[in-house]
């Protein structure tokens, strides 16, 4: 019985001296842990707040040739050059002529012209004769009401008699141009073609009534579009219509873009991130970098070997940064990657 004591005890003992080894051990490997993080140097610079949304850009100005009477239609020849899509016209420049021999007759304008030139005279002689009493001034009030009549019904004739000139209404460039209907009867209300002036462009998106009280005249705005890829063309909010649509609660924006290069081309789908609030130099941070602990943002910063853990408060952000108002400082070393299982005082590993 003594000898089966003796060795209980003795592996009793055993088992302490093994369970202490092991939590020894288990400290020390705690102890002992670290965290592979990767680090960059906190920094300062711009950032800005947008609200992003979508839109069709149309020409600045815009505005269709359209024939006003019926008549064979013959595009012009301008020194040998006739009207293509994409050419360059100027304002008053003769596009095409319609004939119509009939609308000639009924305008008239050499019988008014000579009718205003016989009022003229007439006019002229009855304020000779004014002068030397030889009419009364009701009669020279006739013959100016004559003479002012005659020139109003000739220079009526001479717009009218125009209708048969198809001319560019504004500088521009020619769209659809409808050259297939070339010394074909065209009926009044024909459209010949369109004059864009893209030099400047512009877009109306709608936003969300919540962004009412964000958006100002005068915000700028960069615009995008797939197919210029990297290309930033930089507009302004022009309008901001004060209204909300029953149906949508949204209210509509017009933004104008100057286009002197012309690489916007109207009926472009672009991207509008509209500015809304900007700093020129402040804390910027990745918003990758920020994890939440109890609610609270927080962000960690390498100390010696170890990871302090900082509450931040933070102001404007973008898709991929944020501002932070308070917390860290400009040089610290932010842990960018790795900060998802960091807590306070972690050791960290800094990869390089």
């Amino acid at each position: 019985m003594q000898n089966q004591s003796t060795i209980l005890k003795f592996l009793l003992t055993g088992i302490v001296l093994l369970t202490l080894a092991c939590d020894s051990s288990d400290e020390q490997n705690a102890a002992d842990l670290t965290f592979p993080v990767s680090i960059e140097k906190v920094r300062r610079g711009p950032i800005a707040e947008y609200i992003s949304t979508t839109g069709t850009l149309r020409a600045v100005r815009e505005e269709r040739v359209l024939a006003e009477v019926e008549g064979i239609l013959h595009i012009a020849k301008n020194n040998g050059a006739t009207p293509a899509a994409g050419r360059k016209v100027a304002a008053g420049e003769q596009l095409a002529n319609i004939e119509n021999p009939e609308h000639l007759l009924n305008v008239r304008v050499e019988s008014n012209k000579m009718a205003m030139e016989n009022a003229v005279r007439e006019l002229e002689k009855q304020q000779a004769l004014y002068k030397e009493g030889g009419v009364t001034e009701k009669e020279l009030e006739l013959a100016r009401r004559n003479a002012l009549d005659a020139r109003l019904n000739y220079e009526t004739a001479v717009i009218r008699a125009g209708k048969l000139e198809l001319k560019a209404p504004i500088s521009g460039f020619i769209a659809n141009l409808q050259t297939s209907s070339d010394g074909t009867r065209i009926n009044a209300g024909f459209v010949l073609c369109t004059i864009l002036d893209y030099t400047s462009t512009t877009v109306t998106v709608n936003l969300p009534n919540t962004d009412l009280g964000r958006v100002q005249t005068g915000q700028k705005v960069l615009i995008s579009n797939y197919a210029l890829e990297g290309e930033i063309f930089e507009g302004t909010v022009a309008t901001i219509d004060p209204t909300i649509d029953e149906r949508t609660r949204t209210f509509a924006v017009k933004i104008t873009v100057p286009n002197p290069d012309l690489r916007l081309r109207p009926g472009m789908f672009v991207k509008a991130d509209i500015t809304v609030d900007s700093r020129d130099d402040t804390v910027i941070i990745p918003k990758s970098s920020l994890v939440t602990r109890n609610n609270q943002p927080v962000v960690y910063v390498v100390e010696g070997a170890s990871a302090e853990e900082r509450e931040v408060r933070t102001g404007l952000e973008t898709r991929d940064e944020i501002e932070v108002l308070s917390g860290i400082s400009e040089d610290e070393q932010l842990v960018i990657q790795g900060q998802e299982t960091l807590r306070d005082k972690s050791k960290v590993r800094v990869r390089k």
